[in-house]
Order: structure tokens, then sequence, then C-alpha cells
């Protein structure tokens, strides 16, 4: 069949379809709103105190002897100090590049680049779940529903604010060892609530629940995992300060010297600190058996 036309002789002139590109996804924006977001912007100085002032003991008689205002005497660490700094994502997007693509890449590098750096914010801000001295777990544990009663305890002792959040890993809520093995109905000393409309029923339905014994719950693939172990958090608004400097903004300058392109640059600075540390309890627990 010498003469016979086929897609290897005529290769060339075959158009190749190629749909547009589909950007890989991360988790984020979870953490920020949950904590105390500190407006920073505008003013001078990098570096962000709050002092907490003591609490003072009233007397059981009129016979009363002057307190004093102590900024330095608390209970909590004071001042709860946050350093701003710089963080930021670059693209250089080469003319022909961008010419020779289907895709608009310019768009695609400024939605990795913003979503970049939402992602930095929440990884800062979960490496501060391990910080607080309150601490539910260990290394190489399981979880099991008496430390969630133990969590919520402290954050009540410690004066905590409602809503009391707690944000773990997607393994620390569905793995084999997880949270969601609380509410099987033969769980040991699990959350015995199965009946119509109870939180059993939530997870036998939709394999989730927002709401567990007084915690709103929530998941992030930020937390870091090391070893099948990761410190999820208990906590309220006023555990963690996020300060921000300046927003997040993404810029692009024209190349012409060197490399012909378009540089694409996003930058957010912005700083992040435990503010009380009696408002949150560190979760430390297996992701699986």
């Amino acid at each position: 069949m010498a003469g016979e036309t086929t897609p290897t002789t005529v290769t060339e002139m075959i158009p190749t379809i190629i749909e547009a590109a589909l950007l890989e996804l991360d988790d984020g924006n979870v953490i920020k709103q949950l904590v105390r977001n500190i407006d920073f912007s505008g003013q001078p100085g990098l570096v962000h105190n709050t002092p907490f002032i003591t609490k003072l003991t009233a007397e059981a008689d009129d016979n009363l002897a002057n307190a004093a205002l102590d900024s330095g005497g608390s209970d909590e660490t004071s001042p709860s100090t946050c350093t701003v700094a710089a963080h930021g994502a670059t693209v250089l997007l080469k003319e022909l590049a961008k010419l020779g693509s289907v895709s608009d890449l310019a768009v695609a590098a400024g939605q990795l680049i913003g979503q970049s750096l939402v992602v930095r914010q929440e990884k800062d801000l979960a490496g501060l779940f391990a910080s607080f001295t309150p601490n539910q777990g260990d290394a190489n544990e399981d979880i099991v529903a008496a430390d969630l009663y133990a969590a919520y305890k402290t954050l009540r002792e410690g004066h905590s604010t409602f809503p009391f959040n707690l944000v773990v890993t997607p393994g620390q809520y569905w793995g084999d060892v997880g949270i969601i093995t609380l509410l099987q109905l033969d769980a040991t000393n699990g959350i015995q609530s199965h009946g119509v409309g109870s939180v059993g029923e939530d997870i036998a339905r939709q394999g989730w629940t927002g709401r567990l014994l007084g915690f709103d719950v929530y998941t992030t693939t930020n937390i870091t995992v090391t070893s099948n172990n990761a410190s999820g958090c208990a906590f309220s608004r006023d555990a963690i300060k996020y300060v921000e400097k300046k927003g997040i903004s993404i810029e692009v300058d024209r190349q012409i010297v060197g490399e012909v392109g378009d540089q694409i640059t996003g930058t957010g600075y912005w700083g992040e600190a435990i503010l009380r540390n009696k408002q949150g309890t560190e979760m430390q627990f297996n992701e699986i058996a």
C-alpha cells in the first residue's frame, strides 16, 4: 500500500486541539477568616504590639487599697508582638510563549500568583498551631472524644469568646482514626449522637458535619503533616492575630532588555502571632492508623 495516505504522511497538516489550561488548586483563605484581623496599613513601623492589662480583684470590705493598672504582670504574654514581613511570587512571561499559547498565560499567571500568596498566608497562620501551650494529644496518638471535651474545657477556662473553631487536616477528620470514626455506632467512648437530625445523621448522610461538640469544624491541607502526625487547633478568634500592612497586589512590568516579555509579580506584607495563648489548644493527632 505504498500510495496510501495516512495520518503519518500528513502529520504537519493535522491540527492539534489543546484545551485551555486547568490550574492546579490549593486550599486557601480558611484560617484567616477565623482569627483577629488587624489593619496596620498607613501607620509607621513594622512591629505591632498588643499589651495586656492585668485584671483587678475586688475586696470584701470598704477599706480599699489603691489598685494599679499593670500591663507587665499579665498571665498572657504581654505584649503580643507581631513583625510584618514581605511575601511574593513572580513570573517572567516571555513574549514568544504568550504569542504561541492557546490560553491567556498572563491571566493564568496572575491567578496562580494570587493563589500562592493566599496559601502562604494560610501556611503562616497554621504554623502557629503548634506554638500554643495547651495541647491535646501527642505524636502518634489517635483522637478520642475526651480530647474534644478537654479542649473545650481549656478554652472556657481561658475565658475565650465564642464561637469556638476546630481546624484540622482532612486526614485528621476523615482518616481511619479521625474524628469521623467517633460518630460510628460501634465507636468505643465515641460521641453517641445518632438520632434524627443529629450530628451522627449528618455524618451518615453527607460524610461531614460543620459543628461538633460546640466547635465550628473546618479542614485545610495547609497544615504540615509529619510522619502521619499533624497539629490542628481548637481556638477562638482572639487566639491569633493576623496583621496586614499591605494587601495582596499584582503588578505587570514590561521587560525589553535581556528578556522580552512581561514580569508579573504579586506581593503582600503581613505578619501573624499568638494573641491570647489561653484561647487556643494544639490538637496533635494521627491522620491514619
